[in-house]
């Protein structure tokens, strides 16, 4: 046998000396930090493969609008969008921020409109339901007031299947806020009070001419106009839109004299229609219009036909309803916001986004499911590269405790070493014992740790079991969207993780081989340091 092998295989052995139990710490410590990264990468990559998924299950992979903001008539784009190699299918998409109110809590929660009558999309929210936590859901919401929402929204609600909440439409919100904000306003009998008087003062002076210079008159026009340019009240604009009306019907324009023509029932007309900007009862004016509001603030009663399993770490729609009622609630009539696509493989939704950009032309605007979620994905990659780094610490820890056991070593058999190259062992054959010892741990190490991995990711959900019987929950459905922790097995990486760290121990012996196969034979045999 090769002389620097069999010298390495005796000195691993464990039986032999102090040094040699210390290697093999060694190796236990190379195997802990091979299966730890291995571990928690798996466990990470679990996550961000669930994470993805639960985003295409809820997410379309191409949303298509106009430039516009809306779709119109979504028949037509959806009948191109069919014929384009890679889109599997396409749907309506509407979605609005609201309020819900459910037995006295009130939240701002964000819905979704879906299209009932698309079986692909209901098939997709029929596998998302949390049937386990809220026995009787149901995805088939039809075109009434039925609704299924997030578990994270029917938890913090108290919601269950068969409960009613109210929905308010953000629009409705705009119209009270200009309803208040009108009220809040002076009326212009005292606003433009000063204006009014100018104005009734000229009406007085032209009462008795049949005719203006074209320049005179066109400056009387703007400065009635001028009454409303300030946020006039709905019952005032009418009556200044009014008098603007009179004049143009009552006068009649002479371009080779220079002059309007004017009938003598113009002035009669304005000075009335003054008098009653000056007399507008604004107070039941603003009684009237805050009256109109129910029709705007009525809200609409769903029932809760389903709760869905979203989570806090990818988080989808509060509330699934009806197409129908998305277009009411929105107030877009036939119209949607955009038509959502589906692709054969959503993963290459970028290179699919170029072809619908070339086909449909510059008047749609398109965004992949990987471009809305981007922060996402820019904050899992972080983790990945953070876990990496702080993983393969333990290797490197685990590389230099070789090192020291080898450094030791070659100290305490500084006297052998001497013995060795006195009977004419070279440096070469001295410095491979130490090489063959990292090697030999790293391999065990190595190989023990992948096996402990695998045997660690196989009993994950025993492990969890156990950690779980001292109070602690170290993975909480409602954050993570699952009860048992998510593993992806990556054979790949689990190979180049075991080289790694055979290597790196590999290396960690040189320098003491070095320091080996240095030590002078005569000095060593006389142990003169």
């Amino acid at each position: 046998m090769n002389f620097s092998r069999l010298l390495a295989r005796r000195y691993l052995n464990p039986a032999r000396s102090h040094v040699s139990t210390i290697t093999l710490i060694s190796l236990v410590g190379v195997m802990l930090g091979v299966a730890v990264l291995i571990v928690v990468l798996s466990v990470h990559a679990g996550f961000e493969r669930d994470v993805k998924t639960d985003l295409l299950g809820l997410e379309p992979h191409i949303e298509v609008r106009e430039a516009s903001g809306f779709v119109e008539d979504r028949g037509p784009l959806e009948e191109r969008l069919k014929g384009i190699d890679g889109v599997a299918g396409s749907y309506a998409l509407i979605q609005d921020v609201v309020l819900v109110d459910a037995v006295g809590s009130r939240k701002p929660i964000f819905v979704r409109a879906i299209d009932a009558e698309d079986k692909g999309q209901i098939k997709a929210l029929t596998s998302l339901l949390d049937k386990k936590n809220f026995p009787g859901s149901r995805a088939d919401i039809g075109i009434d007031e039925y609704a299924v929402v997030s578990r994270q929204l029917a938890n913090e609600l108290y919601l269950k299947v068969g409960d009613t909440v109210e929905v308010y439409a953000s629009r409705n919100f705009d119209a009270v806020k200009e309803s208040f904000e009108e009220t809040n306003v002076e009326p212009l009998s005292i606003r433009k009070k000063e204006e009014i008087t100018a104005i009734e003062g000229e009406v007085k002076e032209f009462s008795h001419k049949a005719e203006l210079p074209i320049a005179e008159l066109q400056e009387f026009y703007g400065s009635y106009l001028a009454l409303i340019s300030e946020n006039p009240r709905e019952g005032e604009e009418e009556i200044v839109n009014g008098g603007l009306i009179a004049i143009e019907s009552n006068i009649e324009k002479d371009e080779a004299a220079g002059i309007y023509r004017i009938d003598k029932n113009l002035w009669p007309e304005l000075l009335s229609s003054l008098s009653n900007l000056k007399e507008f009862d604004y107070e039941s004016a603003d009684t009237e219009s805050l009256k109109n509001l129910r029709e705007f603030v009525l809200p609409v009663k769903f029932t809760v036909w389903g709760v869905y399993g979203d989570s806090q770490r990818t988080p989808g729609p509060h509330m699934f309803i009806p197409l129908p009622v998305g277009q009411e609630i929105k107030g877009l009539g036939t119209a949607v916001d955009a038509v959502a696509v589906r692709l054969d493989n959503p993963f290459f939704a970028d290179r699919y986004e170029e072809t619908l950009r070339k086909e449909l032309g510059g008047d749609f605007m398109t965004i992949t499911w990987m471009k809305r979620h981007e922060t996402l994905f820019s904050l899992m990659r972080m983790e990945k590269v953070m876990l990496t780094f702080s993983m393969s610490l333990i290797g490197v820890i685990s590389s230099f405790s070789i090192m020291a056991v080898m450094y030791t070593f070659a100290i305490q058999k500084k006297q052998e070493i001497g013995v060795m190259k006195a009977l004419g062992a070279t440096g070469s054959q001295i410095s491979q014992v130490f090489v063959y010892q990292g090697l030999v741990v790293g391999f065990f190490g190595a190989v023990g740790g992948v096996l402990l991995a695998l045997l660690i990711l196989w009993q994950r959900g025993p492990i969890q079991d156990f950690i779980g019987l001292f109070g602690i929950q170290p993975f909480r459905e409602e954050i993570h969207g699952r009860d048992t922790i998510p593993v992806r097995f990556l054979p790949g990486f689990m190979v180049t993780v075991a080289i790694a760290a055979w290597l790196l121990c590999g290396l960690a012996a040189l320098l003491p081989a070095r320091k080996a196969a240095k030590n002078d034979a005569a000095k060593s045999l006389r142990n003169i340091q």
